[in-house]
This record gives structure tokens, C-alpha cells and sequence, in this order.
């Protein structure tokens, strides 16, 4: 089956048309929230950009960059407070500089100003540069393996020989982070496998199809997950084809999934 995507200049061609608000700092993801919320646009809540250390400066930013840059992603608008440790001004010219705007909130009138100015900007950013649908060579689909998965090689070479390109993640029980790790692979649709104890999850930039175990927790949430444990290869296949064609998956319906920063350095 053919994939009709988006082409999304200096990004390549996604399957979803977002346009991400993207905070720098946790001080601006209210005002984030506010923009996204007014626009249609996608952003998230995170404890990261302020009294950060050691590796995690670079760490933070470069998955920062990945979102901005990631496939699926129409324009980014930044939202700075303007005293970080990570900086907006420093962050935007590592991302598509075309398709990208950057507010500083102590520079836009506070609050109130840098709401304003970012809802006409986000709209001026989405009506300026209009995504044209284009042919997906190749689709990148990631395999979030929370936990132990049967039929992982049946999976993999099946997935291969249906022409896509597969990167996996095997952290057990943190979805969250094997989701961003991903990202940063630029998987463009994500087959999530979540630890018996965790519910479905998602990730506001990738569809991700959700397969349920035999847990009892799973079971009562049957009606969140995309597929039953022991659903064939092919039915794995026609489900991707069909979500990267347009599909909503049940996460990308309900609006559940986080974006999570990596950490490696425990600071304030």
C-alpha cells in the first residue's frame, strides 16, 4: 500500500501536519498551553530548561531540536521566558528557521502580550506556509517493546519486508522514555507494546498503535488499545498502512501520551 504524507520543508514528509508550540522552559508552558490550545496546535508541560546541570544542557536542547525538526511537524513556534539556562534565541537557529517563529515572553508584554502575539503568529505560520501532500518513500516505524513481546522476530521481519525501515526501544515499564528515544529516531508511526502494569500511552507528535496483554488491566481497558495481544503480523501491517494514511489510532482519538525530556543529572 501506498502512504500519501505531508511534506513539511527541511523536515521531509511526515503522516501527521502538526504544528508544535514548543516551550523552552517550564515558566512558559502555561502560556504554551494557552496558544496550542487557541490554534489547534500541539505542545506539552515539562520541569526542564531552568536549573538543568551538566550533560543534561546539551541533553535537554538536542531533544528540543529533535522535536522541532521531526517529520511530522509543519512549523514550531518558540516560547522563551528569557532567562533559562537553555534560551530560546540559542535554540532557534538549530531547528527549520523558515518554518519557525520565537517569542520571549519579559520581551512581549508579559503573559497577556506573548499570548497574542503567539496566536497570530502560529496562525501566520500555518496560513503562510501550507503543507503539500507528497509520496512517503520509505515510513519509519518505531517498536516501543515496554515489555517482553512474543513473536518479536516474526515482527521485525515481517515489518521489513512490508518496506519499512524499523528502530526499536526495550526499556521495560517506561514507555514514556522508549516513546522519546523514537522521536529522536524520527519514527513516524510507533507500535507500543506497554509493561502488563502500564495503560496505553501515546505521543502528541507520532501515532501510536497500542497492543493490549492478557493482563487483568489490559483487559479492562480493551476498548483503549488499537489491537489484541496475538493479532497476526498482517494485521499489524494493515493498521500501520491505514494510520500513516490517516487513520486516528485510539490514543491520537482520546488524547492520551506525554512528551517526556530525557534527565540524566538529579538538580533542582
Amino acid at each position: 500500500m501506498s502512504i500519501t504524507g505531508f511534506s513539511h520543508k527541511g523536515r521531509g514528509v511526515g503522516v501527521r501536519d502538526h504544528q508544535l508550540i514548543l516551550p523552552s522552559v517550564v515558566c512558559s508552558t502555561h502560556v504554551s498551553r494557552k496558544i496550542a490550545n487557541e490554534v489547534g496546535a500541539i505542545t506539552f508541560a515539562h520541569q526542564n530548561g531552568c536549573g538543568i546541570i551538566g550533560i543534561d544542557v546539551p541533553g535537554v536542547d538536542n531533544f528540543f531540536i529533535d522535536l522541532a525538526n521531526h517529520p511530522n511537524v509543519q512549523s514550531v513556534l518558540v516560547v522563551s521566558l528569557g532567562c533559562e539556562t537553555i534560551q530560546g534565541p540559542e535554540l532557534l537557529p538549530k531547528i527549520n528557521r523558515e518554518l519557525s517563529r520565537l517569542l520571549v515572553i519579559q520581551e512581549s508584554g508579559g503573559a497577556s502580550g506573548t499570548y497574542e502575539s503567539g496566536v497570530t503568529q502560529a496562525k501566520q505560520l500555518r496560513d503562510n506556509f501550507k503543507s503539500e501532500k507528497a509520496r512517503l518513500d520509505k515510513l519509519i516505524v518505531g517498536l516501543d517493546l515496554s515489555r517482553d513481546t512474543p513473536n518479536l522476530s516474526a515482527l521485525k521481519t515481517g515489518l521489513t519486508a512490508a518496506g519499512f525501515e524499523v528502530v526499536v526501544e526495550s526499556e521495560h515499564a517506561v514507555s514514556e522514555h522508549n516513546l522519546s528515544k523514537l522521536m529522536s529516531a524520527k519514527a513516524q508511526v510507533v507500535i507500543s507494546f506497554p509493561d502488563e502494569n502500564q495503560p496505553p500511552t501515546g505521543f502528541p507528535l507520532i501515532p501510536v498503535i497500542n497492543i493490549a496483554s492478557t493482563s487483568p488491566l489490559h483487559m479492562a481497558l480493551a476498548s483503549e488499545f488499537d489491537l489484541a495481544q496475538g493479532s497476526s503480523v498482517e494485521e499489524i501491517i494493515e493498521l500501520i498502512n491505514k494510520v500513516a494514511n490517516g487513520q486516528k489510532t485510539r490514543s491520537e482519538v482520546s488524547g492520551i501520551g506525554e512528551i517526556v525530556a530525557p534527565r540524566s543529572v538529579r538538580s533542582v
